[in-house]
């Protein structure tokens, strides 16, 4: 039987890149790479790609240890995403017209144009009759594909940091009502549950360590926060109070030393490395 190619997962933060790479097997998923690397300072700044040159060059070097066939999957940074809800539309209304209408209507309550952006959207489960609209820039999107096209990685898909985390909790079997608070390298994320509305926010470093009380606080911001677990899952070190740590490489069946001394940093990475293309 001929063996699936790699599905690697790329994230890059402010201060490092990190990667996971998997090949399903007959007993499940097997870890068959990972890798992490500092960056420059100043390499992103609240999400916005500024020098180019040293990342080419550590990317570069990275896509030498890695199979020529492969199926690549990054991540958008979280703080450069935009959202929007509106009212659905009459269900009667069709594609393309459905999702020229949605966008259309969505773009004006963005800061830019419908043709600079890239827009995507999704019911609400609720049943509220409302959708989410996300929106990237896509000037951004395409330095991001200009800079991994120089190192030699071309990305079959582009994901939001907050549904690769998502795609990471439901693989390792979390509860379906959890919420998921992801420490970056220079914020903290928090995603709505796998199982519920689709959500997510930002707190900066300071303010999360401040606040005692951060779990309730996200809780208040999540407008399905009242069907949420009282107990929130946290990928990282010495979770806050409310708060337990769970391990992302869980979700990966056949696992072999030496495996990072962190696994909670590559959450995203797992996330990212175990969606599956779209059709």
């Amino acid at each position: 039987m001929r063996l699936q190619a790699w599905q690697v997962g790329l994230d890059i933060q402010a201060g490092f890149a990190r990667a996971i790479a998997v090949q399903r097997r007959r007993h499940g998923w097997q870890l068959r790479h990972w890798w992490q690397h500092p960056l420059p300072d100043f390499t992103l700044r609240e999400g916005i790609l500024h020098e180019t040159a040293p990342l080419i060059a550590i990317l570069s070097f990275w896509r030498k240890t890695l199979p020529a066939r492969l199926s690549l999957r990054i991540s958008l940074p979280a703080q450069r995403i935009m959202q929007q809800r509106m009212v659905a539309p009459d269900a009667r209304m069709q594609d393309p017209a459905r999702s020229a209408f949605i966008f259309s209507h969505a773009a004006k309550q963005f800061p830019l144009g419908v043709e600079h952006l890239v827009m995507d959207y999704r019911a609400d489960p609720c049943g509220d009759n409302q959708i989410v609209v996300t929106a990237a820039r896509q000037q951004e999107i395409m330095q991001w594909m200009e800079c991994l096209a120089q190192a030699q990685l071309f990305p079959e898909v582009i994901e939001l940091t907050p549904c690769a985390l998502q795609v990471a909790a439901h693989a390792a079997r979390l509860p379906g009502d959890a919420l998921l608070i992801h420490p970056l390298d220079d914020a903290l994320l928090w995603a709505s549950p796998h199982s519920l509305p689709f959500q997510f926010g930002l707190f900066d470093s300071t303010q999360a360590r401040a606040d005692a009380a951060l779990s309730d606080l996200i809780r208040s911001q999540y407008r399905a926060g009242a069907l949420c677990a009282t107990e929130s899952y946290y990928s990282g070190e010495n979770p806050p109070s409310g708060m337990q740590c769970w391990s992302p490489l869980s979700a990966i069946n056949q696992l072999s030393a030496p495996l990072p001394a962190n696994p909670g940093d590559f959450a995203p990475a797992v996330g990212l490395a175990l969606r599956p293309v779209d059709c």
